[in-house]
């Protein structure tokens, strides 16, 4: 799914933006930007077309996913946050590596269309913070806001995070949960 996900966004990027990528100096470009722009470019449409077939395959299999559970959790993200080189301003970004670890969870949200709210639950080790996301089936925002605004209330009272402060915020909201960790 995620390089379904990557080809889709490529690609639709890519067409949006060819009338002004035609006048871009590249030179002007951040190696990131570079590195995207290729890698975009070469996406064909066949590579297109079988990824909104993967698309289509998991809106079905997270439809399924959501016979069973009203929302899914997730880590909102696959790491805290990582140091930035010196040189990210004029160079750009390319460490794809933490990049991907980053937007791990946010993925099927995105690539399927599902709407997600994400709340802070705590911090890691170095005092990072650390975040929780909520993915919902369509249509399903006041479920989400409801454990989102429980969560949140949680936290207020001194509650913390952890698993019985997510578990007391879905009970809160009467909803069932399918964890993916």
């Amino acid at each position: 799914m995620r390089l379904a996900h990557y080809l889709t966004i490529g690609s639709e990027c890519t067409a949006a933006l060819s009338s002004y990528l035609e006048k871009l100096d590249i030179a002007e470009s951040g190696w990131d930007v570079r590195v995207a722009l290729s890698v975009y470019g070469a996406f064909s449409g066949e590579d297109y077309i079988k990824a909104q077939k993967l698309r289509n395959r998991q809106i079905q299999f997270h439809r399924n996913i959501f016979t069973k559970a009203d929302v899914i959790v997730t880590p909102t993200v696959g790491v805290t946050a990582y140091p930035i080189l010196n040189d990210a301003l004029q160079t750009g970004e390319l460490d794809y590596i933490n990049g991907a670890a980053l937007v791990r969870y946010q993925i099927a949200g995105n690539f399927l269309g599902l709407p997600a709210v994400t709340v802070p639950v705590g911090y890691d080790k170095k005092g990072l913070p650390i975040g929780l996301q909520f993915i919902g089936r369509p249509w399903s925002e006041p479920t989400l806001i409801h454990i989102a605004y429980a969560m949140q209330r949680r936290r207020g009272d001194g509650g913390g995070g952890g698993d019985s402060g997510v578990v007391a915020a879905v009970a809160k909201a009467k909803a069932m949960v399918w964890w993916v960790s």
